[in-house]
């Protein structure tokens, strides 16, 4: 009898595992529709480069970046809780913001340098103040600066932005290209004090 019960929890524990989506689902929409644009910056450059070839063909694009002047603010895509703050040979700095519901928002190759003397910065170039892991962020927030550090080193300076559902990386083109008309917009709004332009 305690077999077959095992064997009866073990089969729904694995199509419990084979049923999560992996990826975005149409109730999902509303949070997609309101990220804000990730750069600081309205001369911001970006194209749909999801899922392009890279490296020495051996891997596809995950993400999407976007081009801008080093040292121009990055900001969270949305509320959340970072959740990762790091460096890697490839990355470079980079930070991860959990939003919840299964979405997390990953920003790469952060800036790394002081002026005048490259890659000779840190944590202090890479990361906003006041950002750690643990931090609460809200969408607009100050979070980083875009540079070219990890194996962007040597390229135009950008943002590698990736938003994960439930670990798997979106094509989130249109909804990134959206949120910029929506920035694009917002700067010709007359401003209150206090008003959030995002």
């Amino acid at each position: 009898m305690k077999k077959w019960l095992n064997t009866i929890i073990f089969i729904v524990f694995i199509v419990n595992i084979l049923c999560l989506p992996s990826t975005a689902k149409a109730s999902h929409t509303d949070f997609l529709e309101k990220l804000v644009f990730p750069v600081k910056n309205i001369m911001s450059h970006f194209y749909d480069d999801w899922n392009e070839t890279r490296g020495n063909g051996d891997r596809t694009h995950d993400g999407l970046d976007i081009r801008s002047s080093k040292g121009t603010p990055i900001v969270a895509v949305a509320d959340g809780v970072v959740n990762t703050i790091a460096y890697s040979e490839a990355s470079g700095y980079y930070l991860a913001i959990d939003h919840g519901n299964g979405w997390l928002s990953l920003y790469v190759h952060l800036n790394d340098d002081l002026i005048g003397n490259d890659n000779l910065g840190g944590f202090e170039t890479a990361f906003a103040e006041k950002i750690y892991v643990g931090a609460v962020v809200v969408g607009g927030q100050e979070i980083g600066y875009i540079g070219d550090s990890g194996n962007a080193e040597g390229t135009v300076p950008h943002l590698h932005f990736e938003l994960r559902y439930n670990g798997v990386p979106q094509a989130i083109y249109e909804y990134i290209k959206a949120s910029f008309q929506r920035f694009e917009i917002s700067l010709n709004v007359p401003k209150k004090v206090g008003l959030n332009v995002f």
